[in-house]
């Protein structure tokens, strides 16, 4: 009996498996009478089928096809019928298709690279040109990127953070690449998805922030040494505990308003006299009071733990910035 997952495919699944199974020019003659959005919905659909036994298509497509012995076979022609559809199609609309199939190669990769332990990516990437690391970084999780700086040696370490805060746009042609020689030496699934585009230098600046704050310094002074200007632009996207100072009083009533009490009192327990008044000096004097009273209460505090509550007050506060809720220095002197 001919395997079957029971998956019953949609009707634009259905029509992306009928175009992958016919010859190449017959199917784009067929996409040629369709609009752009359809085309785009078919190609996208057929580059996220997977896991579909030929019992699957078959009975899903009984209806249109009489003879489906070779789907199986011819199921893999998608990149050859996306070439037959540069000489249908206007160039600007392939252009568009071709640019979202090759993004589809790469979000799924990217997925199953979050998953994998720190300390395998770490060997598969170590010996790879500082380039390629921090360009396989950038398109990580900020807390997945700054766990696997941590595993580097400190040189490779600096090398990839100073290229980071330089990186521009990256091809989706190397990317794509990139991320299926990882994949395929982890013996990961398929590729498939999109690729995020963000300035390198606050990537870098968030990478700073997730890193504990002598490797975060460290790191930047050594920038610093090499590329002044770079350190520079790196610190002014970053914001650590110590910028609260920057913030005025409006704000900080609005980070008292968003953060968690338990939370503050553990980040203030290792915080500075100056940013522990800063909050007190706007809060009533009873809620002040009973806040150091909490504190007191409290005893010492690990300064391990003290860092993790400040990187979840600046987390908060991050966000409240790029919601446009508070912003840093507002209260400006009229003359």
């Amino acid at each position: 009996m001919a395997e079957t997952t029971g998956k019953e495919l949609s009707k634009v699944e259905k029509a992306a498996v009928l175009l992958m199974s016919m010859p190449p020019d017959v199917a784009a003659k067929i996409l040629k009478e369709l609009t752009e959005e359809e085309i785009q919905k078919i190609f996208l659909t057929a580059a996220r089928l997977k896991d579909l036994t030929a019992s699957d298509i078959e009975t899903s497509v009984r209806e249109f096809l009489e003879d489906f012995s070779y789907v199986a076979t011819q199921y893999s022609n998608l990149e050859t019928l996306l070439e037959q559809l540069q000489g249908v199609l206007p160039p600007e609309v392939y252009e568009r298709i071709r640019s979202l199939i090759g993004s589809a190669g790469v979000a799924e990769g990217l997925e199953q690279l979050e998953k994998i332990d720190t300390r395998v990516l770490v060997g598969l990437i170590k010996n790879e040109h500082p380039q390629t690391i921090a360009v396989l970084l950038s398109q990580l999780t900020p807390r997945k990127a700054s766990e696997i700086l941590q595993w580097l040696p400190e040189s490779l370490r600096f090398e990839v953070v100073k290229r980071i805060a330089t990186l521009e746009n990256v091809s989706p042609q190397f990317l794509r690449e990139l991320i299926e020689t990882v994949t395929e030496e982890i013996k990961a699934l398929g590729i498939s998805g999109g690729i995020k585009k963000q300035e390198g230098v606050a990537i870098a600046a968030e990478l700073m922030n997730m890193l504990d704050k002598e490797s975060a310094e460290a790191l930047l002074r050594k920038i610093g040494e090499e590329d002044p200007t770079l350190e520079e632009r790196i610190r002014e996207k970053m914001f650590t505990f110590e910028d609260i100072r920057k913030l005025d009083n409006r704000a900080i009533i609005e980070v008292l308003k968003a953060v968690d009490k338990n939370t503050l009192i553990i980040a203030l327990k290792g915080a500075p006299e100056d940013i522990k008044d800063k909050f007190f000096s706007n809060m009533s004097k009873r809620a002040a009071k009973i806040m150091q009273e909490d504190m007191e209460a409290l005893g010492p505090v690990r300064k391990s733990e003290a860092e993790r509550a400040q990187k979840q007050v600046v987390a908060i506060i991050r966000k409240l910035i790029d919601e446009g809720k508070i912003e840093i220095g507002g209260e400006e002197a009229y003359v």
